[in-house]
Formats: C-alpha cells, structure tokens, sequence
C-alpha cells in the first residue's frame, strides 16, 4: 500500500510540472491522451554540429606576428653611389601578418601581409593547400615562396645570416621569389626506397623580375632527396632549375645545386653545414650572358640558446643591360660574414654581423657591423 501511494505521489508531481535536475519542463511534463497527436514543444538550446565533421563554424585562423628591426654602420663614404644615410639610423627592416586556418580535412590555407621598409603592405601569400591527393602528392594554388633551393621559402628574418648571400640574391631577389600560380609536389617511386622528393611549379612570367604583362610562363623544378647519416645526423641534397622571362629581355635559366648537412650529437650542440651554387644564363648581357657563384655557410648552436656562424659568398654579378640608365658594375665579389646569435627566447632573437665585402669595379671594399633584434608571435612562423 506504501509503494502504491509513493508511485502516486511522484507521478503528480511530475505531472505537476516538477523537473528532475539538468531537464526542462518540457521533457518532463507528461502528455495527455488528447495531446498525443499535437506537436511537440521545442526542447530548447541545441548544440551546434558542424556540417563537416572536424570543421568548426567559426573562423579563428593562427595569427602570426613577424618584426625585424636592424642598425648598421658602414665604411661608405658619401662620395660612394651606395652610401645611404638612412641605413645608418634604427629602422624596421619587415614585419608580416600571417593568418593561418584549416578549411577541412584535406586543404588548409594561408593570408599574408608584408609590410616592407620604405614601401607600400602586399599581399605575399595568399594561397589554399590541398595535402591528401592521390598517388600521395599535395599541390598548393595561390600566391606563395616556391621551392627554389634551402632558402627562397624562408623569409629574410627567418635566415641564419642577416641577409639572403648576394649570389642567390642576385638572381632571385633580396627577398627571394614570389609565384603566382600552382605547384605539385610528392614523392617519387623508385627500386631503392630512397627518399626522393620532386617539386614542379609553373607561375606567372614576372617570377624573375619579367615584365607583368607577358604572356609567357614561369618553370620551376627541384628534386630533393634526403636521409640520416651517422647515429644522430642527417643530410639534405637536390637540384632546382628555374626557366622564366627575363628582366633583360629575352629568356633566363637559373641551376641551383644545394647540399646541407646537419649533425646533433645531443639537443644542446647542433652543427649545420649549407651550401648553394647559382649557374645563371641570361640573355641580352652581352659577354655577361653566363655567370657563376655559390656560398657556404657553417652555423654552431650551443648551450641551447647561442650560435655562432660564418658566411662565405662568391657572387658573380651580373650587372645591367648595355645602355641601363642605371649602371651597375659586373664582376666577381667575395663577402665573409662571421656572426654571433642569442635567442633571449623561443621567438625572440638578437645578432650581430660583421660583413667584409670586396671590392668590384671602381667601388671600394665595404666593412659594415649589424645589430638586429626579431621577433615571431603566434606559432606561424618560427625563428631558425
């Protein structure tokens, strides 16, 4: 008799409209008979389910903050053609703004602004990357740094050294390449399971300084290939070869071998060994038709935070078209650049670098000293 009394009890208040914790009162309200073929009441706040599984509704792409503030004093007198006062006096070398953001499982995409020294912001990339295609390859469409070597995806505040070794420079820009286009890359199949690795780019026809409203395209190509060496080493080797419109006129072929060797015997010393050599054919120069240069760079990282490193480039410049309104000298120029690097944290880093530059023409040799402090916030674009 107790039992029956207390079911009774607890089905009037549930009919009463008594809710048990965490439900509404529309779920626990029990309907009459009459009120069976009524409409259900809403069941209030809904979660919200993405339509495509691991995608979120809401945008919110990794931003990355990127600053490079330098100081220089050179030998230049101010009789010299490349004395430039205003690199004498503190200044921001670049800053980037950098959003980042998956668009689902399979592309994810990037947007970013540079701001130059002295110059107006642009857009330097802007571009969607499809990473699960078949036959295991990804391809990226957009405006990005194309694979041209070690250095031309890395910005100049990314470098080891405080600015991109004039024999790269020379050909590809201080800034290195932009392409506006498409790229595939994946790996290539072979009897030997080596780990090899081919890049293909075709781009507009101003990659190399061309003229913006030619009709013709712009070629890149690298194979890399790469493995471990010793117990804790490894090494990087591969060819690029670029083939594009010619600030000259004409056609320009660009051959670029690179090897880099890394060796870290434990997390606290790490010895990097770099190197690159340019094989440059333009047209429209004359007897400067054909030039030749290479750098090689030795970095020593210790104690974590420290490193030291040295610089050599041999750069053969190719000076300018016969006839430029702007004249600029040709010939072979040795650069040695030792430096000094502490980074006061994971993204925060100071140098300083003596650079010896040999004379070219009627120049003089050039000794210049450089401080610069950079700065990376967000997890984008991380300091080498």
């Amino acid at each position: 008799m107790m039992g029956k009394r207390k079911a009774m009890w607890i089905g009037g208040l549930l009919a009463g409209g008594l809710a048990l914790p965490g439900a509404s009162r529309a779920q626990m309200q029990v309907p009459s008979a009459g009120d069976a073929s009524s409409e259900a009441p809403h069941e209030g706040p809904r979660s919200i389910i993405s339509a495509i599984p691991g995608v979120p509704k809401i945008f919110l792409p990794d931003i990355g903050v990127a600053g490079d503030f330098s100081y220089e004093n050179d030998s230049l007198p101010k009789s010299d053609p490349r004395f430039d006062p205003t690199k004498r006096q503190p200044r921001i070398r670049d800053g980037q703004i950098v959003m980042f953001s998956p668009i689902d499982p399979y592309a994810n995409a990037q947007f970013t602004v540079d701001i130059p020294e002295g110059g107006a912001a642009n857009i330097s990339e802007a571009w969607i990357y499809f990473k699960k295609l078949p036959f295991d390859t990804s391809a990226r469409v957009g405006r990005f740094a194309p694979v041209f070597g070690l250095l031309d995806v890395q910005n100049t505040f990314q470098l080891a050294m405080n600015d991109r070794p004039n024999s790269i420079a020379s050909y590809v820009g201080a800034g290195g390449m932009t392409a506006t286009g498409g790229v595939l890359d994946g790996y290539v199949p072979n009897p030997w399971d080596l780990n090899l690795k081919v890049n293909f780019t075709v781009a507009r026809g101003d990659l190399l300084g061309g003229t913006t409203n030619t009709t013709d395209l712009s070629y890149l190509g690298t194979l890399d290939y790469s493995r471990d060496v010793f117990t804790s080493g490894s090494l990087q080797t591969g060819v690029s070869v670029a083939e594009a419109p010619s600030p000259f006129g004409g056609s320009e072929t660009l051959v670029e071998p690179y090897a880099q060797f890394i060796y870290q015997p434990n997390e606290r010393h790490v010895l990097t060994v770099s190197g690159e050599g340019m094989l440059a054919e333009r047209q429209a120069l004359g007897n400067q038709d054909f030039k030749a240069g290479f750098y090689a760079y030795a970095d020593y990282g210790f104690a974590l935070r420290y490193h030291v490193g040295l610089l050599v480039d041999v750069a053969d410049l190719p000076g300018t078209a016969p006839g430029s309104a702007t004249a600029l000298p040709a010939g072979r120029q040795l650069s040695l650049a030792p430096n000094a690097t502490w980074f006061v944290s994971d993204n925060t880093r100071l140098r300083l670098q003596y650079t010896h530059t040999t004379a070219l023409g009627d120049e003089r040799p050039d000794e210049k000293v450089s401080l610069s402090l950079t700065f990376s916030l967000g997890n984008l674009k991380q300091l080498n």
